[in-house]
């Protein structure tokens, strides 16, 4: 009976939202939507779940992962945005991918394709860095499923393209994120896109963000599920719409409180549910405009982890790593604004400490992203993180604290773990220069 009510109430707000889109919104975009089901390959081979603990094997299926792609454009600019359920992508499966995508891109004339992972710790390991101690975990046919799955998604969802009038709208969760060290800062909105295409008699498109871990089922769980946006892309498909999911600035580590205790898979259900639930109860939409801006800038900033580095020789990370001029070494990633109407996208390859995104109060900081991008006049910035890379947590300089013996292998006293998933206390302002870089190209 609670999931009807539920439904009831998602029908009747598509309902009302749809109807205010249509009469505030002047101009229309094209906008299409496609996803893929990445189902594991008949392998001998192990499928190691991402997360937690090295060498754990996936037991079971709750739900497969997805590849979901939206195609969107303005009569100019055409992007594409595939939203992959994995705990991350490295950028040599991006650029797979990208290089997969080239004809079609040349053909299609898209301008920019950015892949984003959800971050579920429930889906097959896509870096390589939960297998048994040292040694590869990623399942190289699951990886080719996984690639194929996101290129079919991407030329479906061109396919599938139609007139579109687009909305936005913010909404806060109270109560509904956790963050496992102080300060205690996170952003509590939900943001949506609402594309909607009544007019073609096509499915609308919610594109929801939201900054929180995607791991409802917590870590014991050995069973493989798109976790708690597979239960809001479910739910939202019930009553005649599609979701593309994207995770904020999750890092710290920022995630959703435990609902039920003793079942996990009720905890993910009712997490799902609870969130669907906010973003029924969002405030009025507002239209956005006809018109796509996009830029894209790669940077390199140091990579100081030694234990990252072993892994990159032993082959199990494949991001782009190079020995510097000077010594030591570098990582070359990428970071994309992409612009819709006054609503701005950042699409960062990390996960980002919130306090870097709304300011630690602390001058030896960089500057807050939000306070930079008020500097170019952006004032609707919407964080979207694990874009087109994976550098790891990226965590204020000032509160960035090395185990003295063992530093970035073993953690310092202090609820400082995330420090051994970083490249670097160099990487935060790393992505603020790169971000503002971007800004100038946006605005000039």
């Amino acid at each position: 009976m609670k999931r009807w009510i539920l439904l009831i109430f998602i029908m009747l707000a598509l309902f009302l939202t749809g109807c205010t889109g249509k009469e505030a919104v002047p101009h229309e975009y094209s906008a299409g939507f496609a996803a893929v089901e990445i189902v594991p390959p008949e392998t001998d081979a192990p499928l190691y779940i991402a997360g937690y603990r090295n060498g754990r094997e996936i037991e079971g299926v709750l739900d497969y992962q997805r590849a979901s792609a939206l195609w969107l454009e303005d009569g100019e600019t055409s992007i594409l945005l595939i939203s992959i359920d994995c705990v991350a992508l490295a950028s040599d499966t991006v650029e797979e991918i990208r290089s997969r995508l080239d004809p079609f891109c040349r053909e299609t004339g898209c301008d920019s394709v950015n892949v984003i992972a959800t971050h579920t710790h429930a889906g097959i390991d896509t870096l390589g860095l939960w297998g048994p101690v040292a040694m590869e975990g990623k399942n190289s046919e699951f990886m080719k499923c996984l690639i194929s799955a996101a290129v079919k998604s991407a030329k479906a969802a061109y396919e599938d393209r139609s007139h579109a009038v687009l909305s936005y709208a913010s909404t806060p969760t109270k109560g509904f994120q956790e963050d496992s060290r102080d300060p205690q800062v996170w952003d509590s909105n939900l943001y949506q896109i609402h594309i909607d295409r009544d007019s073609a008699g096509k499915r609308g498109i919610r594109v929801i963000s939201y900054a929180a871990h995607a791991e409802s089922l917590r870590g014991d769980n050995l069973l493989l599920s798109r976790d708690f946006p597979g239960v809001m892309s479910d739910l939202i498909a019930e009553v005649g719409e599609e979701m593309l999911f994207l995770p904020g600035a999750i890092g710290g580590l920022i995630m959703t409180p435990e609902l039920f205790e003793g079942d996990a898979v009720v905890n993910r259900d009712l997490t799902g549910e609870q969130l669907v639930n906010c973003y029924i109860y969002t405030a009025d939409e507002r239209p956005i405009d006809q018109s796509i801006k996009t830029v894209r800038v790669e940077f390199e900033l140091p990579m100081e982890n030694t234990l990252f580095i072993y892994y990159k020789f032993l082959g199990i990370l494949q991001n782009d790593v190079k020995r510097g001029l000077f010594g030591g070494y570098s990582i070359r990633s990428e970071l994309t604004l992409i612009q819709l109407g006054d609503l701005t996208l950042a699409l960062l390859p990390c996960e980002i400490f919130p306090e870097l995104v709304f300011g630690t109060g602390n001058d030896t900081d960089p500057a807050p992203l939000e306070e930079i991008a008020e500097a170019y006049g952006i004032e609707n910035l919407v964080i979207v993180g694990l874009a087109n890379d994976e550098l790891g947590y990226v965590i204020p300089p000032s509160d960035f604290v090395l185990d003295e013996n063992l530093p970035y292998i073993a953690e310092a006293e202090g609820d400082h773990y995330e420090e051994t998933n970083s490249t670097s206390p160099r990487a935060a302002e790393a992505i603020a220069e790169a971000f503002e870089r971007a800004l100038k190209k946006l605005t000039k």
